[in-house]
């Protein structure tokens, strides 16, 4: 991995990594002399045969070099860094992939699809034509990317599978029994070990139509084994079978595409993409259901932010009316065990933060299929809470002092509205700046009760292997022990993240949830003053008296005790 800061050859500065892609890791960079962001992808160093492996990674260069079109990645640079290492510099894509965008909208209309086929294809019958056969076509290699001037596209990324007919080089880089391709959008001769041609890459985007038109693969078995057995042997249902609607003119071209033998498929992919606008025309059964209703017709999905709560991904988005950035979290069906419990928090987070403050993450928009449910909210420049803390370590009190008082103040305001913190942990709070100011942005963790904790926890938490990590030490004992929830809980919660703040620690740790209930029952923590100097005696009393194990001691809401701490709020 590199780090951010490294500088490959005095030119490209690494920001950060943006994930792995066909033989490489692909990195975000920037070009310090011309101010703008690129993507440079470097080879893994780890290849059964290095001199084949770097081979072949200079072949992916050249050839992609080699194809200008709108619909391919532009190839920028091509070096070697001092450790050997080949890297190719490309132009940044804003994405999503097309595997992003299935995950949330398929099955797509037949218009749709044929939008997003007829410049792919484009793409892939010039590289044909220059004797250049992608082997390794599959949804996460196909992008969207956005211009300043609007116009959005598709391109086609990572060449790096490629075989060249009129390539310099007699001896095959490729043995002809070495499959590279992703195994569910191989045609059955590159399973065979057969050499592949431009007819393989026509049965790969007959694959990835499919999967537009239906949200499913047209062989999908669980295991390696079968897929592969299914791909050689088995006739797979048509489009119009799996998704209403499909006109039977649409599911004769796609299952030209998908035959088992070349010669049955369609003579180019050109000739694919032109046969399927036309087959669109043809009037359908039914009206196909619409996606003008998903998340993506109001959201542009940009780059991965990260990992969210809950299992969720965070991405970077943009409303498509109003040109704004936000935040879009996205829990997958699929990848939640506990779907009923995290989606009745997912809900009370939205409904929660829909009180205007300055200091509260604002939910735009909340929408769910059944395949995932998604919360839309402002974007906020800026660190966690998390990483700030990880990086300063003590605060000053000063700091401490006017984060509290903000967040004392959001949580006033949500209050009266019957909504509460409960459970907020550094992860779930981002500081930016107003002018020279910190500004703290806070969610809710979307609690109501000890079932919404219990029910959403993973494994390793109800095991004690997480539990200093995640949200279990920001809730009042009295919610962990099934009482009514009410404003001195958020109170508590407030205390836990100050005393963090201030001494660098959280007052109570424990490995399991038995035991953390305990130490806040029984244990009263070291006063934050003892701690850390700064803190004035008033305060670290005050911190002490927030996190009384007995609701009826604390300061009975937040104004009470941001009073004592001596700051306004309101």
């Amino acid at each position: 991995m590199l780090a951010a800061g490294t500088i490959l050859d005095g030119r490209y500065e690494i920001i950060g990594p943006l994930g792995q892609g066909g033989m490489g890791a692909i990195y975000r960079a920037t070009r310090p002399l011309l101010g703008d962001e690129v993507a440079v992808k470097v080879m893994r160093a780890s290849f059964d045969a290095p001199s084949d492996g770097r081979q072949r990674f200079l072949r992916e260069s050249r050839a992609c070099a080699q194809l200008r079109h709108p619909n391919i990645v532009t190839i920028l640079d091509f070096n070697v860094d001092p450790a050997g290492q080949p890297y190719m510099v490309m132009e940044l894509l804003s994405g999503p992939s097309l595997r992003e965008e299935l995950e949330l909208t398929a099955p797509m209309t037949p218009d749709t699809v044929a939008a997003i086929l007829t410049p792919v294809a484009s793409a892939l019958q010039l590289a044909h034509d220059r004797g250049i056969t992608h082997r390794d076509l599959k949804p996460a290699n196909i992008l969207a990317h956005r211009y300043e001037t609007g116009e959005r596209v598709y391109k086609v990324i990572d060449f790096g599978l490629v075989s060249i007919k009129h390539a310099s080089e007699e001896r095959q880089l490729t043995e002809p029994n070495m499959f590279m391709g992703t195994v569910a959008y191989a045609a059955p001769e590159q399973i065979r070990g057969e050499q592949v041609d431009p007819s393989s890459d026509i049965y790969a985007l007959g694959v990835i139509v499919y999967e537009m038109l239906t949200g499913r693969r047209p062989f999908d078995a669980a295991d390696q084994f079968t897929l592969m057995n299914e791909t050689l042997t088995a006739l797979p249902m048509e489009p119009g079978k799996r998704t209403p609607g499909i006109s039977p003119e649409i599911d004769a071209v796609v299952m030209r595409a998908l035959s088992k033998e070349r010669a049955g498929r369609w003579g180019s992919v050109s000739e694919f993409a032109k046969a399927f606008q036309a087959a669109v025309g043809a009037p359908a059964l039914k009206p196909s259901a619409s996606s003008e209703a998903t998340l993506l017709a109001r959201y542009e999905l940009g780059d991965p932010l990260g990992r969210g709560r809950l299992g969720s991904t965070v991405y970077l988005g943009t409303h498509r009316a109003l040109g704004i950035r936000v935040a879009i979290r996205i829990l997958r069906r699929a990848e939640q065990p506990n779907w009923g419990p995290v989606r009745a928090r997912f809900l009370i987070e939205a409904r929660t933060l829909q009180v205007p403050h300055p200091n509260l993450l604002h939910v735009r928009d909340f929408g769910e299929d059944e395949r995932s449910v998604y919360v839309v909210t402002d974007f906020i420049e800026g660190p966690s809470l998390r990483v700030e803390l990880q990086k300063e370590g003590t605060l000053p009190y000063t700091r401490v002092q006017t984060l509290l008082a903000q967040m004392l103040d959001a949580t006033a305001a949500l209050n009266a509205r019957g909504g509460y913190i409960v459970g907020v942990n550094p992860e779930m709070i981002r500081l930016t700046r107003d002018g020279r100011r910190d500004r703290l942005v806070m969610s809710t963790a979307g609690i109501a009760s000890v079932q919404d904790v219990l029910a959403t926890m993973k494994e390793q938490e109800l095991r004690g292997e997480e539990a200093n990590e995640q949200e279990l030490p920001y809730v009042a004992p009295e919610v962990l022990l099934g009482r009514d929830l009410g404003p001195s809980a958020d109170v508590f919660t407030a205390a836990v993240l100050g005393y963090q703040m201030a001494c660098e620690r959280l007052p109570f740790r424990a490995r399991s949830l038995p035991e953390l209930i305990g130490q806040m029952l029984q244990r009263r923590p070291d006063p934050p003053a003892s701690i850390n100097p700064d803190v004035p005696q008033r305060a670290s009393d005050a911190l002490l008296r927030a996190l009384s194990p007995d609701p009826a001691a604390r300061f009975a809401d937040a104004q009470e005790f941001a009073a004592e701490l001596g700051v306004a709020i309101g």
